[in-house]
C-alpha cells in the first residue's frame, strides 16, 4: 500500500469545501457534558482506499475560547478490509470555564488516485461544561481543621530509648574509668601493678642507649632523655618536684638527702653538662657523652640500694 501522509494544517479551507461541494458529516465527543477540569475525546471517522492520501485540518490549541486541546490530533487505524482502511482522528480536550461551547468544523481532504480532491466537512458537536452545584440554602461553611496529631507508638520511641541507654552507659563508663584511674585500678576495680621507679628509669636509659643519639650528632635530644629519666626517678624516690624545677633547685633539695658526696658531685656534673648542651649550644666531649648514662645508672642503683638498706634497718 502506498504511503499515507498526515499533514496538520494551520487553517480551515471553507473555500475549498464550497468548491468541491463536500458532504457535511458530524464529529463526536465521548461525552456531551463534563465538569470543569474533566477530559473528553473529540473524534471523527473516515475510510481511505489504497493509493489515496489524507490531510486533516488542525483544531488548534484553543478550538474555541474556553476549551483547550491537551494533545495533537492523531490518527488510529480501526480496521482494514480489502485494502480499505477505517481511520479515526482524535484529540483530547478539557475546559476550566463553565458554559456552553460549539466546537468548530473539521475538514478532511482526501487525495484520490485520479488526482482529484474530496473534502469531508465534519460539523462540530455541542459541549456543556458545568460546575459542582452548591446548595446555598443548607450549605454551612466550616473553619480549617488543625493538624491531626497521632499518638506516638512504641516502635517510634524505641530508637530514642536505645540512644538514651547508650549515652547513660558511656557516661557511667567514663566516670568509673576516671575514679579507678585515680585509685590506680583498672576499669574492673583490680589494682594496676606498676613497675618501681628505678626499673622505669633504668628501662628508659637503656632505650636511650640503644638509640645512639649522641653518636648521630643529636646531643640535645640525648641529654634531654637522660635527664628526664633521672628527674622522674628523683621525683618519685624523694618526693620533690624535680620535673618542674630547674637543675639548681632540684640539686639544692637533693643536697639534704642521704646521698654520698661523690655521687652527688657526679650527678651535679651530669646536669651541668646537660644544661650547657640544651641551653647554651655546648658541644660535649665524647668522654662526657660516654659517661652520661653510666653516671645516671650508678646514681639510680646506689640510691635504690640505700633505700633498701634503710628499710631493712627499720
Amino acid at each position: 500500500m502506498k504511503k499515507i501522509s498526515l499533514l496538520i494544517l494551520l487553517t480551515i479551507f471553507p473555500l475549498l469545501c464550497r468548491a468541491q461541494g463536500g458532504d457535511t458529516l458530524h464529529s463526536r465527543i465521548s461525552r456531551d457534558s463534563i465538569l470543569i477540569g474533566d477530559q473528553i475525546e473529540w473524534s471523527l471517522d473516515f475510510s481511505l482506499a489504497p493509493g489515496e492520501e489524507v490531510r486533516i485540518s488542525k483544531p488548534g490549541e484553543t478550538p474555541v475560547p474556553g476549551v483547550e486541546a491537551l494533545s495533537e490530533l492523531a490518527l488510529d487505524t480501526l480496521s482494514r478490509k480489502d485494502g480499505i482502511l477505517q481511520l479515526r482522528g482524535h484529540v483530547t480536550l478539557t475546559s476550566f470555564d463553565s458554559g456552553s461551547y460549539d466546537l468548530p468544523q473539521l475538514f478532511v481532504l482526501l487525495g484520490r488516485t485520479d488526482g482529484s480532491v474530496d473534502t469531508l466537512a465534519y460539523h462540530g458537536p455541542h459541549l456543556e461544561v458545568t460546575t459542582i452545584p452548591i446548595d446555598t440554602a443548607t450549605f454551612q461553611p466550616y473553619d480549617i481543621k488543625g493538624q491531626i496529631r497521632y499518638p506516638l507508638t512504641f516502635k517510634e520511641i524505641l530508637p530514642w530509648i536505645g540512644l538514651a541507654l547508650l549515652l547513660a552507659a558511656l557516661v557511667w563508663l567514663l566516670v568509673r574509668w576516671i575514679k579507678m584511674r585515680r585509685e590506680n585500678r583498672n576499669l574492673f576495680g583490680k589494682p594496676v601493678v606498676q613497675d618501681p621507679p628505678h626499673i622505669v628509669a633504668l628501662r628508659s636509659l637503656e632505650k636511650t642507649r640503644s638509640q645512639k643519639l649522641w653518636q648521630a650528632g643529636k646531643q640535645k635530644q640525648f641529654y634531654t632523655q637522660v635527664t628526664d629519666a633521672l628527674r622522674q626517678y628523683i621525683a618519685e624516690r624523694y618526693g620533690i618536684s624535680a620535673l618542674e624545677q630547674t637543675s639548681a633547685e632540684m640539686l639544692h633539695e637533693l643536697s639534704g638527702q642521704d646521698i654520698t658526696p661523690a655521687l652527688y658531685d657526679q650527678l651535679k656534673e651530669l646536669f651541668t653538662t646537660a644544661d650547657f648542651v640544651k641551653f647554651a649550644k655546648h658541644a660535649a666531649t665524647d668522654q662526657e657523652n660516654e659517661n652520661a648514662i653510666p653516671t645516671a645508672i650508678r646514681f639510680i642503683n646506689e640510691t635504690y640500694m640505700s633505700q633498701i638498706e634503710n628499710e631493712e634497718e627499720e
